[in-house]
């Protein structure tokens, strides 16, 4: 009889012992991966947070329709507002007009006024900056062209006849130094162009222009009782434009 200690396979030797979770063989003893690595607790689910959308602000934001209404009749009012005073100025002059005229031509209390205006004073240089724009530009418009045969005539006769036109306004803007600042750069860029003395032609040119608007204004206020009879005004714009030509 053939003994099991004979036979390798029916006695196979002994397997090492090793703590739970080790791998045995071949009398090695080694830790299984991740068998004794400390486990991280799960972190509990947090809620979504919803994110709120800024609100817009200034012009973006949505407005009521009754609100739309309200802006909408504002700005309506003091369009209003300006039209009729700027009509009372250019018939009866900045003295004779009161704030009290202007809010019955549009049909509101004196008080509705200094809801938009803080005084005469205010309303007046409303007045006056919309009317110097619209003089600027349309003296630009001339002067832009200072490459055209004829363009100085047409600054004179856009000159003489706005300021015919606005006897009120036209003096008005000549006491702000912006104002009469701005129409003097505006000639001296059409002096430049003519080369030379850009300063002294500029001053010379402006200087009739001012004494002949003046004049203009006088004459048309003095009616046709007494002094000289005054030639039609485009005979005179054209003889000026001639003389400033030549300065």
């Amino acid at each position: 009889m053939v003994s099991k200690t004979a036979i390798p396979f029916l006695n196979p030797p002994p397997r090492p012992s090793g703590a739970k979770g080790m791998h045995r063989g071949a009398g090695v003893v080694a830790p299984a991966p991740g068998a004794d690595a400390p486990q991280k607790p799960q972190a509990k689910p947090q809620p979504r947070q919803r994110q709120k959308t800024p609100k817009p602000e200034g012009p973006l934001k949505k407005q009521s329709a009754s609100a739309q209404r309200r802006a909408a009749h504002k700005a309506d009012l003091e369009t209003r507002i300006v039209e009729a005073a700027r009509g009372l100025f250019v018939e009866r002059g900045q003295e004779a007009v009161t704030l009290r005229e202007v809010a019955a031509a549009v049909g509101y209390s004196h008080a509705t006024i200094y809801s938009f205006f803080s005084d005469k004073a205010e309303l007046l240089a409303r007045l006056v900056e919309e009317a110097g724009r619209d003089f600027a530009e349309r003296l630009a418009a001339q002067i832009e062209a200072a490459d055209r045969p004829g363009s100085l005539a047409r600054v004179v006769a856009v000159y003489l006849r706005w300021a015919a036109a606005h006897p009120h306004h036209y003096r008005l803007l000549m006491q702000q130094p912006g104002a009469a600042g701005a129409v003097y750069a505006l000639l001296r860029g059409l002096a430049a162009a003519e080369g030379g003395d850009a300063e002294l032609r500029a001053q010379t040119w402006w200087a009739a222009l001012h004494g002949a608007a003046l004049l203009e204004i006088e004459q048309a206020q003095a009616g046709s009782e007494g002094g000289p009879p005054w030639r039609e005004l485009p005979a005179r714009i054209e003889a000026l434009a001639r003389w400033l030509s030549a300065a």
